[in-house]
């Protein structure tokens, strides 16, 4: 999994997953994208999600909020 994440103050998404079709649990994995469209619009910043690889669509979805986890608290981190 890829994440970029800038706190430009202009929103943008590019979402990059293939596309999970069985539910997580009650969860459609294919809200996942409009979810991070309006986390993006939201919160004013621009956002790269790109997968490379992974077959197991949970690993797949739960990887991008992680990343995106990540990337948000480096992205914060006062140097």
């Amino acid at each position: 999994m890829q994440v970029a994440l800038d706190l430009s103050g202009r929103p943008y998404l590019a979402y990059d997953l293939d596309p999970v079709s069985e539910f997580i649990g009650t969860f459609d994995p294919q809200l996942a994208e409009e979810f991070w469209r309006a986390f993006t619009f939201a919160a004013g910043l621009a956002l790269h999600i790109r997968g490379l690889e992974g077959k197991n669509g949970h690993h797949i979805i739960e990887a991008s909020f992680k990343g995106v986890a990540r990337a948000l608290r480096d992205a914060v981190h006062i140097e």
